[in-house]
């Protein structure tokens, strides 16, 4: 019974009234009474509830504490309001609520599909012996989920291994863009003496990024052709 007194309470100081503003609006013969109900000692009856909630704006639920799925206050407002226009404005009003209603379910319940960009795939695994694989082997075409790096990518290839873990791992596709050069530092596919590699490009030498493996060295007789930088993973 404290709880619905303290409901009472809160709803009237929400709504800026003294104990005895509120006793008269609801017709009571002193303020005694709402005292009483805000403080548990006792409560209101069913009439005098219904006029207590008209006044403070609020559904007899609020103030009994159910957690039902009623019109709070605002909406309860919002009813009155309703019921107090002319034909014409409540046609307006349920246009406006049916086209926001239709938005907003829609949104909320339909998944909006990723937009798709189809990329060239050269399904051969770095490191697999592939020699010059852009000019050999006929690519076959791999939708990806849209993204920056996608949009910018020339070509995906599938590695194969964990020499480049935890950067890349092993059965991922990756988004290559194509170039001849590299700097120091980036990542490429690269093809030495006809293998195929996933590597970071060092001073003389193709890095991997697992501490396992030594890095390959390049010489003056290795034949060494960049196929393009790494710029991400592509997603399926």
């Amino acid at each position: 019974m404290k709880e619905i007194g303290l409901r009472i309470k809160k709803a009237r100081q929400a709504k800026g009234l003294k104990q005895e503003d509120l006793a008269e609006r609801i017709g009571a013969k002193s303020s005694a009474a709402v005292s009483a109900w805000e403080v548990g000692k006792a409560r209101p009856d069913c009439v005098t509830l219904l006029e207590l909630c008209k006044v403070l704006s609020v559904s007899p639920d609020e103030i009994l504490g159910y957690d039902a799925d009623l019109p709070s206050s605002h909406e309860w407002s919002m009813i009155r309001k309703y019921r107090q226009i002319d034909a014409y404005g409540k046609k307006a009003v349920d246009a406006v609520l049916d086209a926001e209603h239709e938005r907003a379910t829609s949104t909320h319940h339909t998944k909006q599909k990723p937009r798709m960009i189809m990329l060239d795939f050269y399904n051969y695994p770095a490191s697999a012996g592939l020699g010059n694989f852009l000019e050999s082997e006929e690519a076959e075409k791999l939708w990806v989920k849209d993204s920056p790096e996608a949009q910018a990518a020339d070509y995906a290839i599938s590695i194969s291994g964990d020499s480049m873990e935890p950067t890349y791992r092993d059965g991922e596709c990756v988004l290559v863009e194509k170039c001849d050069t590299l700097s120091i530092g980036e990542v490429g596919i690269f093809i030495v003496n006809g293998d195929a590699y996933i590597k970071e490009l060092g001073e003389g030498c193709l890095i991997s990024h697992n501490e396992k493996y030594s890095p390959i060295d390049l010489g003056d007789a290795d034949s060494v052709y960049c196929c393009g930088r790494v710029i991400g993973v592509a997603v399926k």
